[in-house]
């Protein structure tokens, strides 16, 4: 709809520009309509339709949406509040509406296009948070104060001309629609020779001598004594270009094609246009129409509509209960995104956003907050990989999760919180899959290795097919798998993990297609130990992540800062430090590191460089990766040195301990 597209393009477009919109709307001849032998009236209606705005490079090219409609020029100015609107100079805007058509009259200008002698303008408000639209139309119309115009009464056409020439105004009128796929504004039919014949403003114009002539113009009125709007500028054109006193008006009202049963509803009248006398002039003038303003010295444009109330004044339609609940829900969700592009950020790429895929590894504490803040900011595609379900201890904690969910202890978080995520967001695309993340140190029985490999190849598929990774597992061990393929297959990943009073928040280095190794370290490069099995005999508190609680929804922010950051930045993740300088990227700085203490309440932001020892994304590893695959990964599961002896890792902790051995360790006071 028109005011669907008046929408997206103020947030898109026009933002809080008020600067003068040329839109085309549309009016058709309406006869009146029949229901039970009885003539149903109805009003004269312009439509602005979605293609409104297309109005094209050129004016003489807008055309009607279809062929039996002719298309009128109009300006939109769009308010930024209700008071803006409220406050428009409509006396003005008419008056200046009224002085162009004055102009382009005298010119000549709309002898060669007609379509100038209709105009409107249309003040509107578009309140996008509600939904109800504000507008008030002007259709401006130069009101002679010294010409008074009499008519004899109106008759159909078929009572007013004969019926051969009736058929030819007929057959050529269809003509010309077939031949400029739009019904004539208007246009006249002359005489010559006897013959009939239907010719545009200009060529008539350049007629000499003029012949008989009747003027013709598209009607829209369904009252049987009483044309339409169009013609009150038609009159004033036709006096003063022609100097006319009387002319043959018709009213055309029938549309094209016209089926060969249907009955003719156009009107023949003959118009008188006579000077006023002086006194009679003088009176009028004492009570000018509002809001209306003088467009020459004998002129006054009038044109403003009246409301519901038959008073002068703006309208006001609540849609609300029309449009879609899920597009109300899409829009209204973007909406904050796309008010920042006003002035905070004219850069953000909602439809970047809109696109990017992310893969959570969590669907706990983490994982539900990650989710909720990516939907914030227009992210749209979200999947979730957990193995757990949902517990009693979770909904208080895991802002995607109920009280119901927990009933039973039979709901998988994974599937559950997609499920939440659509209902939060009815646009977003969103799934779960329930799956085990292989950990180093623990042992794959014979039993289960192609179980543990279909894992494996499942969750390479996902990080493979995903743009973000964000790495919200609960152990030490759970992590690493993750690390390995996202560097391997040079994915962006935020890492986020938890202490109890603690958090630290990264990105993993991403290798550029020319490295062997990234600049920027993972979560194991500063380790030299391989990661092990970390969950087997704990306690209750070891069992559960026993953290503050403002820990997670604090960690999960910043991930998702960081994230957005580094998706709008040209380079992704493969960037150095930029805190404590100039921002590198679009949204500000993009830190390696963020370490977080409640306790101290402070952040601090860390730069790590990548370990050649590292276990998880070391030149070694990843090339292991890419060569053995599936048997790289087993091995590594199964053996608890595996890593450490690839690596180097083991060498070198022997080498500092021969080291450590070799030092004469003097505990004298001179030491």
């Amino acid at each position: 709809s028109f005011w669907h597209t008046l929408s997206q393009k103020k947030l898109e477009e026009f933002k809080l520009s008020t600067k003068a919109i040329p839109i085309v709307g549309a009016y058709s001849a309406a006869p009146a309509r029949q229901k039970e032998k009885e003539s149903i009236q109805l009003p004269a209606r312009v439509s602005l339709a979605d293609d409104a705005f297309n109005t094209g490079s050129n004016d003489n090219n807008k055309k009607a949406p279809s062929a039996d409609q002719v298309a009128i020029h109009g300006t939109l100015l769009n308010a930024n509040t209700v008071e803006e609107f409220k406050a428009f100079d409509k006396r003005g805007l008419i008056k200046a509406e009224g002085d162009i058509l004055w102009k382009d009259i005298t010119s000549g200008k709309c002898t060669s296009d007609p379509s100038l002698l209709n105009r409107f303008l249309l003040l509107t408000f578009a309140n996008l948070k509600t939904h109800r639209y504000y507008y008030w139309f002007a259709f401006p119309a130069l009101a002679s104060q010294n010409v008074v115009i009499t008519s004899d009464p109106p008759k159909p056409v078929d009572q007013a001309l004969p019926p051969k020439s009736v058929s030819t105004i007929y057959e050529q009128m269809a003509k010309w629609v077939r031949e400029s796929s739009s019904a004539p504004s208007h246009f006249v039919v002359v005489q010559e020779t006897g013959a009939t014949r239907v010719v545009s403003l200009s060529e008539y114009a350049s007629m000499d001598p003029k012949p008989s002539a009747m003027f013709g113009f598209t009607d829209p009125s369904t009252l049987n004594q009483h044309p339409g709007w169009p013609l009150r500028n038609y009159l004033v054109y036709l006096r003063e270009t022609f100097k006319l006193s009387k002319l043959e008006l018709l009213c055309f009202r029938d549309s094209l094609p016209k089926s060969p049963d249907s009955k003719n509803s156009s009107v023949f009248m003959t118009v008188h246009l006579s000077s006023k006398p002086s006194k009679d002039a003088t009176e009028s003038t004492k009570s000018k129409p509002a809001p209306s303003g003088s467009s020459a010295d004998s002129f006054t444009t009038v044109g403003w509509e009246v409301n519901v109330k038959g008073r002068l004044g703006a309208r006001v339609v609540d849609l609300r209960s029309v449009f879609d609940p899920k597009t109300l829900a899409r829009t209204s969700a973007d909406l904050n995104l796309k008010l920042m592009r006003w002035r905070s950020l004219p850069s953000l790429d909602t439809a970047l956003l809109g696109r990017t895929k992310c893969l959570l590894l969590g669907s706990g504490t983490l994982g539900c907050n990650v989710a909720r803040t990516l939907l914030g900011w227009g992210v749209r595609h979200i999947t979730f990989v957990d193995n757990g379900r949902v517990s009693y201890s979770n909904p208080v904690r895991q802002p995607l999760f109920t009280y119901q969910d927990s009933v039973g202890g039979k709901n998988p978080k994974a599937t559950t919180a997609a499920a939440a995520v659509k209902s939060v967001c009815p646009s977003a695309v969103s799934e779960g899959h329930v799956l085990t993340i292989p950990m180093p140190g623990h042992t794959v029985h014979p039993s289960q290795v192609n179980k543990v490999k279909s894992e494996f190849e499942k969750l390479k598929a996902l990080i493979v097919s995903h743009d973000v990774i964000f790495l919200l597992t609960d152990s030490r061990e759970s992590r690493w798998l993750p690390s390995v393929l996202a560097s391997a297959h040079r994915k962006l990943l935020v890492n986020a993990a938890l202490g109890f009073d603690t958090f630290v928040v990264m990105r993993h280095g991403v290798r550029a297609a020319d490295q062997k190794s990234p600049s920027l370290g993972c979560y194991f490069c500063n380790d030299v130990v391989a990661p092990t099995d970390s969950l087997s005999d704990r306690t209750l508190d070891q069992q559960c992540t026993v953290t503050r609680p403002g820990s997670a929804p604090i960690a999960s922010a910043l991930a998702v800062e960081l994230a957005i950051a580094l998706i709008h930045h040209m380079r992704h993740g493969d960037q150095k430090d930029s805190v404590g300088k100039d921002a590198d990227g679009e949204l500000g700085s993009m830190p390696h590191q963020i370490r977080g203490s409640l306790r101290r309440f402070e952040l601090i932001s860390v730069t790590g460089n990548a370990f050649a020892q590292c276990t998880a994304c070391s030149e070694t590893i990843v090339k292991l990766y890419h060569e053995k695959g599936w048997k790289f990964v087993f091995d590594a599961l199964n053996s608890p040195s595996y890593l450490e002896d690839i690596t180097g890792l083991t060498k070198m902790k022997k080498e500092a301990e021969a080291m450590s051995a070799d030092i004469d360790w003097d505990s004298s006071e001179e030491l």
